[in-house]
């Protein structure tokens, strides 16, 4: 083979990949920020460029910083309370007994589960007068002597009131989806050599002396790369919040990808939400900027 051949062979290789990723990431990102120029609505052909008058609009839109606060509410409570729950979920099926396997098979199940048919089903349990939610809460303030408080009189609305509606649903997202990250990390998890625990056990190390000094150092990679899948699986989020509230009670769950579907499909302003799209796209690439950056320095394990 000559060697101009085998000089264009490795871009042969990923020439399909790049073609891929150029039809279908690529060009609808630079299409969608060209698109967040003009101000054009699907009834009309025509489209006004007005520069970055979109943008401008944004930082003085109420709905879109309530959008922005949600996903910051939304990455926080996930990275405080999912995370750290999916790790000791997995520290404790991490065995190759059985009943470990059963549990494992349980905690994942609500992932396999389609959104629309969690979400639906979750809506049931939030009826404020005949869900399960309510009555868990009047079973307990009857036990505890206060059962008028909440009564079938007064129900708590779930997913009505502007206050409770979003951690609701923050809920049922950490019903949902704290079995995947628990996979994750179990994963890492298993690729630790038992000879760390076997010198920590024979030096007298316990359990959180072990989890503390063993565990977690190894663990930091995955851990960062499972908090990143966290934080753009909470900019994207969607489905959920569509499916049990739409993004109301008055915007009030609204999360930027469900007012880019709002502001393009329902008020008809495709620039605008073309504009809230792009700021999705920062978004999530300021947090890889971050992992990375947080990684860079790290010795390979």
């Amino acid at each position: 083979m000559r060697p101009k051949a085998l000089g264009l062979q490795p871009y042969l290789f990923v020439a399909p990949a790049l073609i891929v990723f150029g039809v279908f990431v690529l060009y609808p990102m630079l299409a969608t920020l060209v698109l967040s120029l003009f101000s054009w609505n699907a009834m009309s052909p025509a489209r006004l460029w007005i520069g970055g008058a979109n943008y401008l609009e944004l930082l003085h839109d109420k709905t879109f910083l309530v959008c922005l606060r949600n996903n910051g509410v939304w990455i926080a409570a996930s990275l405080v309370v999912q995370l750290p729950l999916a790790l000791l979920l997995a520290v404790a099926v991490n065995g190759s007994l059985r009943r470990h396997r059963l549990w494992r098979t349980a905690i994942f199940t609500p992932f396999v589960m389609p959104v629309v048919a969690a979400g639906l089903v979750w809506l049931i349990v939030y009826e404020p007068n005949f869900g399960m939610a309510n009555a868990v809460v009047g079973a307990v303030m009857k036990f505890l002597h206060r059962g008028q408080e909440t009564g079938a009189a007064n129900p708590i609305s779930w997913l009505g009131d502007r206050h409770l509606a979003t951690l609701s649903i923050i809920f049922v997202a950490w019903w949902k989806y704290t079995g995947f990250h628990m996979i994750v990390l179990l994963a890492g998890l298993q690729a630790i050599s038992d000879d760390y625990y076997q010198a920590a056990l024979i030096d007298g190390a316990g359990v959180w002396k072990a989890f503390r000094h063993i565990t977690l150092p190894l663990m930091r990679r995955v851990m960062m790369v499972d908090a990143l899948l966290i934080a753009v699986g909470c900019v994207k989020l969607f489905d959920l919040i569509w499916v049990m509230t739409g993004g109301g009670p008055y915007h009030a769950t609204e999360v930027l990808a469900t007012y880019m579907y709002y502001c393009g499909f329902t008020i008809d302003r495709m620039g605008y939400s073309a504009a809230v799209a792009t700021v999705m796209v920062v978004l999530t690439l300021a947090a890889t900027v971050v992992y990375f950056r947080l990684s860079g320095g790290e010795d390979d394990e």
